[in-house]
Order: structure tokens, then C-alpha cells, then sequence
């Protein structure tokens, strides 16, 4: 980075709070929401109660960040926002970000303290897993991403994979949420999709697809742990995406249950980060992830390390990319073996 670069990075971190407060605001006060088609800055701000000169200022920032347009003193989402900032919006990423902004910034405030103080104390107080609200969070926020972002990219790779037309069952391992699995249900009326993930969870996306469309009936689900519980056999596809984190003994060790798994000719596709330069890229990870792992947290990969694993595991044949992603680039890494996998 040249030096002129450098500096114009610095003065630009001034900016990244407000901006990030600006669409807090936003979503707080019900801004976006009224927002869908154009409004008049000063009636808006009648509407709610606010100060109309104040309104107008935060109006007209969000139009420099790009958000809304303005014209005649009126303002609306731009066409390519509004999907990503409007309530009704499927695809809003209201409780995804604020959600992911009260992961990643809790302790900001106090990060040179975390540091003086010697080591950075983990997070020690357990949640109640008994408590159905915390498992119900949980996937509400997953839910979120996927809807907003992480379904369409995931979906992408999946279905460039030379196995997608002749996939049958698909095991989704760690699901988090219905979304993906009802996107491909939805795909391709040949599917069957399994979603597998703590008993805790399952209820919550049961409820889920009890509600949705006619290619629900072809997404079940399985609770359980994936380092004990049976996973199924017959797999053709065994999808993973950001959840190998827990894996005990060692990934190796599920690794090779997931393979088990697959049917012949099935193939085991993880969507997970890659850190490289000795843990000092990609920065969406590597700083996005930074208050979690000072907490106790540092669980991110490796670039490589889960190939060597697939290896280990008893795959033969892995193939290894890197994909941009909204929320930070992904290694996709594509497992197989000659003999179809399922038995040693």
C-alpha cells in the first residue's frame, strides 16, 4: 500500500462509525421503512416526532453514503438499497446487522483495557441452553444472513459443482436455518434435502417449514451432535459452510464420518474462511472477527488446513478455490474420493 493510500485508509476510518450509526439510526427509528418510495425530509421527520433540520442532515448523509436518492427535496431508497434496508424486504439485513455489529463490537470500547490487562479474559458466563429464547435468537439470526446474503452465495457454488444434476440427497451439516435448504428444495424438485443441527435449534426451523411452500415436504430434519450422532448414508452431497469450528476430538475425526457418509460418486463441499500471511488476511476476517477471538473466540482456518484434513480423512481427490462473498471471501474446498467414499 503506498503512502498516500495509507493516509487516505486512516482519515477514511474516521468515517466507518458514522456511517455504521447512520444506518443504525436508520433502521431505529424506522427511517428505511418509510422510505420505499419518495418522501418529503421535513413531513418525515413531522411524522415521527424528530427535529426536521436534524432529519434532513441524516437524510442527506445517507444519500452520500449512497442509500437514498433525493430529488425536489424528496427522499427514497435507491433501487439497488432497498432490498437490503426495507422491513418488508425478504432479503433485509436489518437483524443480521445489528446482530453481527453486537457480536463483533461488544468490548470495543474497552479494547487497550483487554490488553493492559494482560491476557484478554474469555467469555465465561454460559447461556441457558434450557432458556427455548436462546436457541430461538440463534437461528432468527442465522436466519437473517441467509436470507440477506449467505443462501445466494452458498447456492452459487452448489450448483456449479459438475455433481448438481445429478444430485438426490443432500445433507446440509450445521444448517443454522431452513433457508438454504429450502432454496435448493425449491431448485430443483428432485432434491431431498436433510438439515442437520443442535436438537436445541431444530424445533425453531421445523416451525419454519411448517410454514413455507409445497418444497418443504421435501426438507427434513435431524437433531443431534455431529461429532456422535449419525449423520445418514446415501449423501450425494454433504454441504458444510462455516461450522466445523466445534469439531471434537479434531476435524479430522468428523471429517471421516462426513465421508462415510456419501453415497458413491457423493461429494463434501466446506464453505469456511481462509486466513493467510500468518493470520494476517483477509481483513474482513481477520479484523471482523477480532473482539470474538480476543474473548476466547480465535476459531477462524487457516487457508490449507482443512484440505490437509480432507486428505487425512481419506478423501483423494480435493479441490480448492477461493469466492468473493459480500461478508468476506470463502474457501471452498471440494472433497471426493475414487472409490465414493463410504467405507474405508
Amino acid at each position: 500500500m503506498s503512502s498516500s493510500a495509507v493516509a487516505a485508509m486512516l482519515c477514511d476510518l474516521l468515517q466507518g462509525p458514522i456511517r455504521w450509526q447512520l444506518v443504525a439510526c436508520g433502521f431505529e427509528l424506522g427511517l428505511f421503512a418509510r422510505l420505499e418510495s419518495p418522501r418529503d425530509g421535513a413531513a418525515l421527520a413531522t411524522e415521527l416526532g424528530l427535529d426536521p433540520t436534524r432529519v434532513t442532515l441524516v437524510l442527506d448523509a445517507l444519500c452520500a453514503m449512497g442509500l437514498l436518492d433525493k430529488a425536489g427535496g424528496r427522499y427514497a431508497l435507491t433501487t439497488a438499497s432497498a432490498p437490503y434496508l426495507h422491513d418488508a424486504s425478504p432479503r433485509c439485513m436489518r437483524a443480521m446487522l445489528l446482530g453481527m455489529a453486537r457480536l463483533r463490537h461488544q468490548g470495543l470500547d474497552r479494547l487497550a483495557a483487554l490488553l493492559r490487562a494482560g491476557a484478554a479474559p474469555a467469555d465465561t458466563a454460559m447461556p441457558d441452553l434450557t432458556d427455548p429464547d436462546y436457541w430461538a435468537r440463534g437461528v432468527a439470526g442465522l436466519r437473517a444472513f441467509h436470507r440477506a446474503l449467505g443462501a445466494e452465495e452458498m447456492l452459487a457454488v452448489i450448483t456449479a459443482l459438475p455433481e448438481w444434476p445429478r444430485l438426490r440427497r443432500v445433507l446440509d451439516l450445521g444448517a443454522g436455518s431452513e433457508v438454504l435448504g429450502l432454496a435448493l428444495a425449491e431448485r430443483a424438485e428432485r432434491l431431498r434435502v436433510t438439515l442437520f443441527d443442535l436438537p436445541g435449534n431444530i424445533p425453531h426451523i421445523s416451525a419454519a417449514l411448517a410454514e413455507a411452500g409445497a418444497a418443504a415436504a421435501r426438507v427434513e430434519t435431524r437433531g443431534g451432535d455431529y461429532n456422535h450422532d449419525a449423520l445418514g448414508e446415501g449423501h450425494d452431497l454433504v454441504w458444510s459452510a462455516m461450522t466445523l469450528y466445534y469439531a471434537a476430538p479434531d476435524v479430522v475425526t468428523l471429517l471421516r464420518r462426513v465421508r462415510r457418509s456419501l453415497a458413491p460418486g457423493g461429494v463434501f463441499v466446506s464453505y469456511h474462511e481462509g486466513l493467510e500471511g500468518a493470520r494476517t488476511a483477509p481483513e474482513a476476517h481477520v479484523v471482523g472477527r477480532l473482539l470474538p477471538a480476543l474473548r476466547g473466540q480465535d476459531l477462524s482456518f487457516d487457508r490449507g488446513v482443512l484440505v490437509e484434513a480432507l486428505f487425512a480423512a481419506g478423501f483423494d481427490q480435493v479441490e480448492s478455490r477461493c469466492v468473493p462473498a459480500a461478508f468476506g471471501p470463502m474457501q471452498v474446498d471440494i472433497a471426493r474420493c475414487r472409490n465414493g467414499g463410504g467405507r474405508d
